[in-house]
């Protein structure tokens, strides 16, 4: 296929300003890495130790690679399929591994969105009762394992999401950007300042805050890499969509400071509202994903307005999933649009991608009921995507992103 052929359209979308583009790449950025990830990694991994690592990877490692994300953006204007190839066209494939997996993190990101708005509903039901971590485990199991309830809220959710996206840059993106964003921070500084005034936090708050060295590991440096690249959007392609969007003015350097400074204020935060309060309750800090599902609802059943706070908590989680899942949908939009030289809008162009992320989802949510004996290369369903996407796909990338700037475009430029 010819360059000529596969030249994208010329005519690009823009951000209406820097405060909008900054705002929708934080909110990409800000999701369930942030929110639900990183303060489970941190219990996991020694605390602080595990923080002054992340603050470390992110500088040294985190930033620059954002930035490289932006300049192939910005150079192409045009879709990560066309920006890659403009550099050069042995790594256009980087852009379609890009698509294909933003296809299966999203058909999970939109699964665990539909469980925070069953979550949020129940917060004014049973849910703001269950103080007793056992009843509130059961009530999410028997969730999560139904075969109908999850995928209509997954549904809701890919809905949401794909109004979003077809209202373009500006009047799409941009603006749920500057209302989520923002609403976010504040949910966040609420439930801060609720966690400091709990009793008995001292032991959580030097367990966040006070490094102990002789905690480090391989796998505690690794593990921060990984929820670096996690974080940031690394790898997936998706930042070098919203760089297309940059106009040669815009102050790169500047802009990527300024996201990581938001991407890292947001997972500082949750760590400060969980940890504290999990070793406040004596609750396990390193529990995995149950830690927000399960202990914190009957955390705050044990507090005044418990219906109160499990609202603020899923709110928080659902906004800061739908900023990601936003940029994620964004990375399949412009690439098809741009492949089908214009015969497809960015409204069927979005509709088709969410209908291809529900079906895709479909046996994710399965995986966690009634498909959950079924294994593909020893793993379950979930387990399958989610490996595939961070631990192959997302790293390859990532790599060859670094080989592309420094060998190939950096002796050219």
């Amino acid at each position: 296929m010819s360059d000529k052929q596969t030249q994208a359209p010329k005519k690009r979308e823009q951000w209406g300003s820097s405060l909008g583009f900054i705002l929708a790449t934080a909110g990409s950025a800000v999701g369930l890495g942030n929110i639900m990830k990183f303060p489970w990694m941190t219990g996991q991994y020694g605390g602080a130790t595990f923080l002054v690592t992340y603050i470390i990877v992110m500088i040294v490692v985190g930033a620059f690679m954002l930035m490289a994300d932006f300049l192939i953006g910005r150079n192409g204007k045009c879709s990560a399929i066309f920006a890659y190839r403009k550099i050069d066209s042995h790594f256009t494939w980087m852009g379609y591994l890009g698509v294909f997996s933003a296809l299966l993190a999203e058909a999970y990101y939109a699964v665990f969105g539909g469980w925070m708005m069953y979550y949020i509903v129940m917060s004014f039901g049973p849910l703001a009762h269950m103080s007793d971590a056992g009843a509130v485990g059961e009530f999410f199991s028997a969730f999560i394992s139904s075969p109908v309830g999850p995928l209509v809220g997954a549904l809701i959710f890919h809905i949401l999401t794909t109004l979003i996206v077809v209202g373009g840059i500006k009047d799409g993106i941009e603006k749920a950007s500057k209302v989520l964003m923002p609403a976010l921070f504040v949910i966040l500084l609420i439930l801060v300042v609720r966690a400091l005034t709990l009793p008995n936090i001292g032991e959580g708050i030097t367990y966040y805050l006070k490094p102990d060295f002789s905690k480090m590991s391989v796998g505690l440096v690794a593990a921060a890499v990984g929820q670096c690249f996690f974080s940031l959007n690394i790898g997936t392609t998706g930042m070098v969509n919203y760089g297309s969007y940059l106009p040669d003015s815009e102050n790169i350097p500047a802009s990527t400071v300024k996201v990581v400074i938001a991407d890292f204020a947001a997972a500082f935060l949750a760590g400060l509202i969980i940890i504290p309060s999990a070793f406040a309750f004596g609750i396990d800090v390193g529990s995995g994903p149950s830690l927000l599902f399960v202990t914190m609802p009957s955390l705050f059943a044990r507090l005044p307005l418990p219906w109160l706070w499990n609202l603020l908590f899923f709110v928080l989680l659902l906004f800061a999933s739908l900023t990601s899942s936003v940029s994620i949908l964004e990375i399949f939009v412009p690439n098809v649009m741009e492949l089908s030289k214009g015969k497809l809008s960015r409204k069927k162009s979005a509709i088709l991608g969410s209908t291809l992320c529900m079906l895709l989802g479909i046996p994710v949510s399965f995986s966690f009921g009634i498909w959950g004996d079924v294994r593909i290369f020893g793993q379950d369903i979930f387990s399958l995507y989610d490996n595939f996407i961070c631990k192959i796909a997302y790293p390859l990338i990532a790599l060859c992103t670094a080989v592309l700037i420094a060998w190939i475009w950096g002796k050219k430029n």
